[in-house]
């Protein structure tokens, strides 16, 4: 169940009128400021309508996590560069483009929405906590509208009530001062949203008190950062991380891949996430209305095939980097092309396989080239029936989450002390215990080859079986080559529920016989649990290189990656850096690589820091300027 439906409300954006006289001063067949926000029902409509905006197709429902977030150096396109909408995730977009448009004009609609319901907040009899409630949300939803223009336009103009029809030549506000109204609003609603938490509603696609100091963490951490640079802030953003982990409403999942499967089957991970954009889904049966493009153009490849219930659509235009795929901690032992990897995160993001289809099936085909993986984060095939049937695939997206909050409490410990405290290495050494699986026992961390035997067949490999060792959920896959086994696959490394089953001694390792020949065997070992500390005694600059490589890991393909290399103040040069690994490394390879990733990397410049403002805008506006290079 979605708790917020998509909806518009018409009645602030247009007046309809036909009036029982000439001139008539009261309308009384449509609805106006006048004549609405009469009642508490009437106040959560306005306020249900200033949510909808978040997950329209041209904000969160595409192109907010798609679009302009597509090129970094975790993940590039891998289509042909042109075309309109393919100019956005190749950077060669210009002022006139009409997703530029509405990413200016969709944000600045929902402030609106926001102005006129504050501005008639006190106008009905009601309860006077509901009355917070529903403005402390209007608040924090114009403060992130405001984020979401000043992170993509820098300076914007600052509008925080509804303008007159005069009102056309406003000045941009400078960026740092629409960070300091943004905290304002978001202060003032932490005050009103006291005591609306998770926990009693059951549900996070709604704002709650600990969602108002994640955000106040996050916006100080940009403030801290490129462009605005006030290092003052960091503090900040310990003081409000400190609250939501204080909270003690929030945990990370012991499972890494679940709280995206979660996701997709519409199941609430409240501790985990502590916001989400909620997507209302279209009935069984239905045209698909309100669908979204979370797990399409950034998802695992695979085809509809109309005969196969368990298939699902996505189109798969963006691929991994290698950069991220190498990231991650491998056992060198490994006798795997792709060595095993110590990270559980690391083969749920960069899976190895795709499905392609025949006419009545799907078929799991392998992808070995790393270059040439989809980005698995958001699978739609974890989605009901109904949805992958009708098309609908109504995934919510995760605003922030609990591990985001985590690493930024690491990242500002690091820049305020000059140099990791005990809280900053706690605070990622809690992400990357998760990341490696053993944030509750041990789980399989390597299965190496004793013997390859004979008389096997790649085409039919044989089933591989784990037993033993007082664990559970442990699934492996053999890789044939020739006729003997030269790996072993771990597909899963075992249960990582809070519950277990986990591991206390090592598993015994069966593989099948073949028909004739020798019978491969290999070993198993457990994790001790602490393979995921991070290296203790780093300096500041070698830590806050930890932090980036962790925040990638951990945070890969949720729109965030580009926000921080810009933050982070070298945007530009760690493109430039990232584009020569890619050669060196062989992205332009033709029949490994991806050529149409390495050419869209080409065009980046100082310019692509912020978004141009839209032509259609500067038209309107005498007062706007145009950000430089464009």
């Amino acid at each position: 169940m979605r708790h917020i439906y998509i909806m518009v409300l018409l009645f602030v954006m247009t007046v309809f009128s036909s009036c029982n006289k000439f001139l008539d001063t009261v309308p009384t067949d449509f609805y106006s400021q006048k004549n609405y926000y009469e009642t508490a029902d009437q106040l959560q409509v306005a306020l249900n309508g200033v949510y909808s905006n978040m997950m329209y197709e041209r904000m969160y429902g595409q192109v907010l996590n798609f679009n302009f977030s597509s090129t970094t150096d975790e993940m590039i396109p891998n289509r042909p560069s042109s075309g309109e909408a393919r100019g956005l995730y190749y950077s060669s977009y210009n002022a006139g483009h009409a997703y530029i448009a509405d990413l200016w004009r969709w944000p600045y609609l929902g402030i609106n929405n926001a102005n006129v319901l504050i501005d008639n907040i006190n106008k009905p009899t009601m309860d006077e906590k509901q009355r917070g409630y529903i403005k402390g949300q209007a608040l924090f939803l114009r403060a992130y509208n405001y984020f979401l223009l000043t992170t993509n336009f820098g300076d914007v103009p600052l509008i925080l009530h509804s303008p007159a029809i005069s009102d056309v030549n406003i000045p941009a506000t400078p960026q740092a001062d629409i960070y300091a109204h943004i905290v304002s609003d978001l202060k003032e609603a932490e005050t009103l949203l006291e005591g609306r938490t998770v926990a009693s509603l059951g549900y996070n696609d709604q704002v709650t008190i600990t969602a108002v100091q994640a955000m106040l963490a996050k916006v100080y951490l940009y403030w801290a950062g490129y462009p605005v640079n006030d290092v003052s802030k960091y503090a900040d953003v310990i003081t409000y991380a400190d609250k939501v982990i204080k909270s003690g409403l929030h945990m990370l999942n012991p499972d890494y891949k679940q709280v995206f499967i979660n996701l997709c089957q519409d199941k609430y991970d409240v501790k985990e996430n502590i916001l989400e954009w909620g997507s209302a889904g279209a009935a069984a049966g239905e045209t698909n209305k309100t669908g979204n493009d979370i797990g399409n153009f950034v998802g695992l490849s695979s085809s509809y095939v109309v005969f196969d219930k368990t298939s699902y659509t996505a189109a798969s235009w963006i691929s991994i980097t290698k950069k991220l795929f190498d990231s991650y901690e491998v056992d060198p032992g490994s006798t795997l092309v792709n060595k095993a990897s110590l990270d559980t995160r690391r083969d749920w993001n960069c899976p190895d396989f795709y499905y392609s289809s025949t006419s009545t099936v799907r078929v799991k085909a392998n992808r070995p080239n790393v270059w040439q993986m989809s980005c698995g984060k958001f699978r739609r095939e974890y989605c009901p029936e109904a949805s992958r049937l009708n098309g609908t695939y109504n995934i919510n997206w995760p605003v922030i989450r609990y591990s985001d909050v985590l690493l930024m409490k690491a990242e500002a410990e690091n820049q305020v002390n000059n140099g990791p405290t005990q809280a900053a290495y706690d605070a990622i050494n809690e992400v990357r215990e998760r990341g490696y699986g053993t944030k509750y026992g041990n789980i399989i961390k390597t299965i190496s080859m004793i013997n390859g035997g004979t008389g096997y067949s790649a085409a039919s490999p044989p089933i591989v079986t784990i037993s033993g060792g007082g664990g559970a959920g442990a699934t492996a896959e053999a890789v044939v080559t020739g006729t003997a086994v030269t790996g072993i696959k771990l597909t899963s490394r075992g249960n990582l529920t809070t519950g277990g089953p986990y591991f206390s001694s090592a598993p015994t390792i069966t593989i099948a016989a073949p028909t004739t020949g020798i019978t491969a065997t290999a070993t198993a070992t457990i994790t001790t649990g602490t393979e995921y500390i991070l290296t203790p005694g780093l300096n500041k600059m070698d830590f806050h290189q930890a932090i980036k490589d962790e925040r990638m890991r951990e945070m890969c393909f949720e729109s965030s990656r580009k926000a921080d290399l810009i933050r982070w103040g070298n945007f530009v040069a760690d493109m430039q850096a990232f584009t020569n690994y890619a050669a060196a490394n062989g992205i332009n390879v033709s029949a490994s690589g991806n050529l149409n990733g390495y050419q869209g990397l080409a065009g980046i410049d100082q310019k692509h820091v912020f978004l141009p403002k839209p032509t259609y805008e500067l038209n309107l506006n005498k007062a706007l300027i145009q950000n430089p290079g464009y």
